[in-house]
């Protein structure tokens, strides 16, 4: 579980940061915000968890 951790985070990293390079190299901005918003999703995924009714 770890592992999937680690690769989705880092997955979503990679993501964010492509997006950040394609709105500055001139790139449509909404492509560069869209990729940005992925890369979140990605990044926070890991974290949340299902917590069962007791």
């Amino acid at each position: 579980m770890a592992s999937a951790r680690i690769l989705l985070s880092m997955l979503g990293v990679g993501i964010a940061a492509a997006g950040i390079v394609a709105a500055r190299l001139g790139l449509d901005p909404f492509i560069g915000l869209a990729l940005v918003v992925v890369g979140a999703f990605l990044l926070i995924l890991p974290f949340t968890r299902r917590h069962e009714d007791d």
